[in-house]
């Protein structure tokens, strides 16, 4: 049931018919005005005719679900029947209402997160985390068969100086106190610091340059300080560290030689000191990623690329058609227009070179992201593949579109969907994991746990739902803003009861839900006085009639903040007329009946749209 869209086929009929024209591109163009008191829904005619004469015409019958067609300037405004609208959705309302399923299914392949596993996760893999997580729950509720991937970087440089910290410290076990892959990236940032200092103070033997010497005493000083604070945290470790490290001949020599035994797959120590501390720290971010409620289907390790053959294959293949670039092979790009355009490439964008491999001949990751776009599309038998990465990533998603269309694999390239998203700041901090500076996700969901338990204590509220609550406000802050568009995280805003959270749509949720309960009566069709839908009734009525296409269409075009955006304005126009108008304690049956109705209707849209975001709807706050 789509009570709106029904509405504007009705409209759209009325119209053509009326002015002769294509029923299917007048509906096309239906709008929603801006001023209510114009219309419900209009239809600016320059848009489906130029000809003068139909545009002139003013004299429109009316319908089942359009009760009145007014002309004003070059648009055509329709005004709903609220009776026909209201006995249309209530007669049938299904506990179902608006999760409105596709008629095509499709097997879709979400990558997200895929955080390197060398530190905890932090606030800006929290952003990739819940818009994956988001859009896989958004479309497996559409119908689609959904499979949620995490891609394991675990073949590069970063995971290579982790393993070199931790071999030189003898391979300890994790601290039974401390979360694994927070101790994991105290000894990725110690090492890395340790190292950065031991190479600038051999740079400062030999700089001439006495602007470059100042900026290099500068760096030192400020990685001494982050060696020392790191140092206060655990002295033993440190200085066990810092001894390894002064001690080596070539600390360069040493990386690459981890990264060339873990890469070619031979050296069986390597390989597994390396998947222990991948194992552990994915471990980390599960703990972490269980407190949003998000979880994967399949792990899907850089290295298992490298050692079945999958990346040669790929290389082999790039290499045939690949030419000299910079001293090395690289794919160029010579796309045609039509072929930019099917791939979503801007037209006036001319794509740069795709590098195959280094100078020594080493694959890169850019090459490997092809050999694992052709897998996830093959081990899922997917129709569509999502990659949810950050807008830095534009080009080099642009490149593995058009490598894959170059090598054969057009079908794939066509369905390989880059859903990008902006940066997430946190006021007040620049973060640098490499140095580690930066909060944990673990830091900050404690931390608005803990504003969120002082609210509820300040409204006498109960505790017993803190952990949903902290998830719906995370998600709610992360979600409300466009996907394109940078977020600023403030813990201490995101959890409101009053306005704009998370925690407020349960708390209207549960408003509602209440209101039900404590209904003794029952619900009865036969007594509803409609001459009560007036003011904010007959907004709560036609916003429930647009549930289903709003959710749709958010679904299809992968723009949750819409979805949200819609809730929130439910949420806010039911509030400001419960707070107002009476319900239960209304004496007029009639009128009691048509409110009733309406909040049984605002709770199926908020308990159906929060459900299908991944926010626990609450029935106590």
């Amino acid at each position: 049931m789509n009570p709106i869209v029904d509405a504007k086929k009705e409209f759209s009929e009325i119209v053509a018919k009326r002015l002769s024209l294509d029923e299917e591109t007048v509906l096309n163009n239906i709008e929603y005005p801006p001023r209510e008191e114009v219309g419900d829904l209009a239809l600016p005619l320059p848009s489906v005719t130029k000809n003068k004469e139909l545009l002139s015409v003013s004299d429109f019958p009316s319908g089942k679900f359009i009760k009145k067609i007014e002309k004003n300037g070059i648009y055509v405004n329709a005004f709903l029947n609220e009776r026909e609208l209201f006995n249309y959705i209530f007669s049938s309302l299904s506990e179902n209402y608006g999760i409105e399923k596709v008629q095509k299914p499709e097997r879709i392949v979400v990558e997200h997160t895929s955080a390197n596993p060398i530190h905890p996760l932090h606030i800006g893999h929290l952003r990739n985390a819940i818009l994956g997580d988001t859009i896989s729950r958004l479309l497996k509720a559409r119908g689609h068969e959904v499979n949620r991937r995490f891609y394991i970087n675990d073949a590069g440089r970063q995971v290579a100086i982790l393993a070199l910290g931790y071999i030189l410290l003898g391979k300890p076990e994790p601290p039974k106190d401390m979360k694994v892959d927070h101790w994991f990236g105290f000894i990725y940032s110690l090492t890395n610091i340790l190292i950065e200092i031991r190479q600038l103070k051999e740079e400062l033997k030999e700089e001439k340059d006495d602007n470059k010497y100042r900026e290099k005493i500068s760096k030192l000083d400020e990685l001494v300080a982050l060696a020392a604070q790191h140092k206060e945290k655990n002295p033993e470790l440190f200085d066990k560290l810092a001894d390894a490290i002064n001690s080596l001949p070539d600390v360069e020599s040493e990386i690459q030689k981890i990264i060339r035994a873990y890469e070619s797959g031979e050296d069986e120590e390597i390989k597994k000191v390396i998947r222990k501390i991948v194992g552990y720290n994915i471990r980390g971010f599960e703990e972490s990623l269980l407190l949003l409620d998000i979880s994967f289907d399949a792990y899907d390790y850089e290295s298992d690329l490298l050692w079945d053959s999958s990346v040669q294959k790929i290389l082999q293949q790039a290499l045939q058609i690949s030419i000299e670039y910079k001293g090395t092979r690289a794919l160029k790009f010579d796309l045609l227009k039509e072929v930019k355009y099917e791939l979503k490439i801007p037209e006036g964008l001319e794509v740069p070179p795709l590098v195959l491999v280094r100078s020594d001949g080493t694959s890169l990751y850019t090459t490997r992201d092809i050999a694992y776009s052709i897998k996830k599309f093959e081990a899922f038998n997917a129709d569509k593949v999502i990659n949810v990465i950050a807008e830095q990533q534009s080009v080099p998603q642009m490149q593995l579109r058009a490598a894959l269309y170059l090598l054969g694999y057009k079908k794939y390239a066509l369905n390989l969907i880059h859903y990008s998203y902006g940066m997430v700041n946190l006021q007040g901090m620049r973060m640098s994991g490499r140095l580690g500076k930066f909060i944990s996700l673990d830091e900050i969901l404690e931390k608005v746990k803990e504003v969120a338990i002082k609210k509820i204590e300040e409204k006498g509220g109960v505790l017993e739902n803190v952990k949903e609550i902290v998830n719906a406000a995370v998600r709610y802050a992360i979600l409300v803003v466009s996907a394109n568009k940078p977020v600023t995280f403030n813990i201490n805003t995101i959890v409101n009861f009053e306005q704009n959270s998370g925690p407020y749509l349960q708390y209207t949720y549960a408003r509602a839900y209440n209101i039900l309960t404590k209904n003794q009566e029952g619900l009865d069709m036969k007594s509803v006085d409609y001459s009560d839908l007036t003011g904010d009734k007959r907004r709560l009525l036609i916003l429930i009639a647009k549930f289903p296409e709003v959710f749709t269409k958010a679904v299809d075009e992968l723009r949750p903040e819409d979805l949200i955006g819609f809730l929130r304005g439910v949420a806010d126009t039911f509030n400001r007329w419960y707070n107002y108008e009476r319900v239960l304690q209304e004496q007029d049956k009639g009128k009691r009946m048509t409110r009733l109705f309406l909040v049984k209707g605002v709770e199926r849209v908020l308990y159906n749209g929060l459900m299908s975001i991944g926010i626990k709807p609450l029935q106590r706050m």
